[in-house]
């Protein structure tokens, strides 16, 4: 493992006083922490020592991406402070969008990609001038046309720190970051991505007489589609009912009760699928 990856990474992306959210997951034990603290010191070799022991106790280690306000203790949309980066995570056929992406006209070239395991990957593009509103909704318009995973598209979402093990597999695999070099302090804004208004939410009148802004789709369905990929992962059904009633907690009454929920649901939606591509292998049977 080069030492070096993860805190050039950090250095890379963020500013010095940043404050982020490093979250560690022990996927055998469903044990979720989560530490805050500024860029400088996540890159600096203590925090690094104390994240390879982690790593190495089969801990996935994941960042950020985008910078918490200076008294967020948690890590909602409401705690982050500015948006200073897009991304898509490519979770099925990975290599096959990514190069598809790379040939659109109408997306700029990301500023580096991240292989998080074979055939996924991570895609980041450097960022300023976005609202929290409009990067979400920029990132579920980009989702939807180039096959990433539409639950990976709230600006408070953690992705994988380059430089530690994905611990999924039997064979650990070690986290790669490949920036573009000739993209290096490139800054994108909304100008840059040239079908970005299509995706902006559309107004429409309260009866009041006001307006308000409305999502192109429901969160609940991103939760839903979300809790069905990860059990497909394999991922244990208390991780997943844990992630999703964290990342619900300031927005529902009974954040447990709704994530069991969600996770039921996509577990039987999951079993009907597998039993129907059973039922069209089967043979017919002789009259």
């Amino acid at each position: 493992m080069n030492r070096g990856i993860a805190a050039n990474f950090v250095h890379g992306l963020f500013q010095p006083s940043d404050r982020l959210a490093v979250v560690l997951v022990n996927k055998r034990t469903g044990v979720v922490t989560q530490r805050i603290a500024s860029a400088e010191r996540i890159a600096a070799p203590g925090i690094q020592g104390w994240l390879r022991y982690q790593n190495a106790q089969k801990h996935e280690v994941y960042i950020s991406m985008n910078p918490l306000k200076t008294d967020a203790h948690g890590r909602t949309k409401d705690d982050v402070a500015t948006i200073r980066h897009i991304y898509l995570d490519f979770d099925h056929n990975g290599s096959a969008a990514l190069h598809a992406l790379f040939r659109r006209e109408d997306t700029p070239m990301p500023s580096l990609i991240v292989n998080t395991s074979p055939d996924k990957w991570q895609v980041i593009w450097q960022a300023e001038g976005f609202s929290k509103e409009q990067a979400e909704s920029l990132q579920r318009h980009l989702s939807r046309d180039t096959g990433a995973d539409p639950a990976a598209t709230d600006c408070s979402r953690v992705l994988r720190l380059p430089g530690f093990y994905n611990h999924k597999y039997d064979r650990p695999y070690l986290v790669r970051a490949e920036p573009h070099a000739a993209l290096a302090g490139t800054i994108y804004r909304l100008e840059d991505f040239p079908r970005f208004p299509e995706a902006l939410p559309k107004l429409r009148p309260h009866r009041t007489g006001t307006t308000s802004r409305i999502s192109s789709s429901s969160q609940s369905e991103y939760d839903w589609a979300y809790a069905k990929r990860a059990l497909a992962r394999g991922e244990p059904e208390e991780l997943v009912v844990a992630a999703i009633a964290m990342h619900r907690r300031n927005d529902k009454h009974d954040p447990m009760y709704y994530a069991g929920l969600t996770v039921k649901n996509a577990k039987a939606s999951l079993n009907a699928d597998k039993d129907l591509s059973r039922s069209l292998a089967d043979p017919p049977l002789e009259r």
